[in-house]
């Protein structure tokens, strides 16, 4: 096993195949090594150094190896391996380099088996505009600015969804895009209003501002060439927090975690 020393649920997860369910309700540690540094730590886990302090009311970067260090568990998607599944196609589906999905996950190698808890680093850094390339879907020329605003869509009504459901919300909005019943551009779809009300509650609450991560962004890129989880939806909605009685009315064609879409 890797030098990594995660002295918590994911190893003990791994090697005796057990249940995850302590991750979700409690902690992700890692014990400090010599030659450990913040730095190095933080990196290991897609954070900041700042971060890891934070977690663990640290006044400064002084570490003292066989400390154990709380890691924010909030950067990862936990994912229970299928029949048939290899950490490559993971890696492909979740939009992240397989060999940090090892390291998150302790993995010494790329085997991995059914029922195998492992990491999968989320909350990546968005990508600057300029590394974000434009596409042409078929129909449409999607810009950067407009693959950059679907991204930011995308996390703010969809984090913590699986990349399904990130796609799913995505899909959303290349659906309306294409009906001829919305606008006609990316833009002009996410910032419709309706009665003098945005359609979409995080362009009404700001939170569309916030900066995507990576798998935002490979969610956003997936919709726009055309995968679509939810069979041609055009709304959706969470039914625990939406207080629409309309949107309920119209014709559900998938549930995918926490939404409901329909046409």
């Amino acid at each position: 096993m890797k030098k990594i020393a995660l002295t918590s649920i994911v190893m003990v997860a791994m090697l005796f195949n057990t249940c995850f369910a302590a991750l979700a309700g409690g902690e992700l540690y890692y014990t400090v090594k010599p030659g450990d540094t913040l730095y190095g730590i933080g990196k290991r886990f897609g954070l900041s150094h700042r971060s890891v302090m934070r977690s663990n009311n640290l006044a400064s970067v002084v570490i003292i190896p066989g400390t154990r260090l709380n890691i924010p568990k909030g950067n990862f998607n936990v994912h229970t391996v299928k029949p048939g599944e290899t950490l490559y196609g993971l890696s492909r589906n979740y939009g992240v380099r397989l060999n940090e999905i090892k390291q998150a996950s302790g993995l010494s190698s790329t085997q991995i088996r059914s029922g195998m808890k492992l990491l999968i680093p989320c909350q990546s850094p968005a990508r600057e505009n300029h590394d974000v390339k434009p596409v042409f879907n078929g129909r449409f020329n999607i810009s950067k600015d407009d693959i950059s605003l679907l991204a930011k869509l995308i996390h703010a009504e969809a984090r913590g969804e699986s990349l399904k459901g990130q796609i799913a919300v995505g899909a959303v909005i290349m659906n309306r895009l294409t009906s001829g019943n919305f606008p006609r551009t990316v833009r002009d779809v996410i910032f419709q209003k309706s009665s003098g009300v945005y359609q979409f509650t995080p362009v009404q609450d700001g939170q569309i501002n916030l900066a995507p991560d990576r798998t935002s962004y490979y969610a956003a890129e997936r919709a726009i060439k055309g995968d679509d989880p939810t069979s041609g939806a055009l709304f959706f909605y969470n039914p625990e927090t939406s207080s629409d009685q309309w949107i309920r009315t119209l014709p559900v064609t998938k549930v995918i975690g926490n939404h409901v879409f329909a046409k």
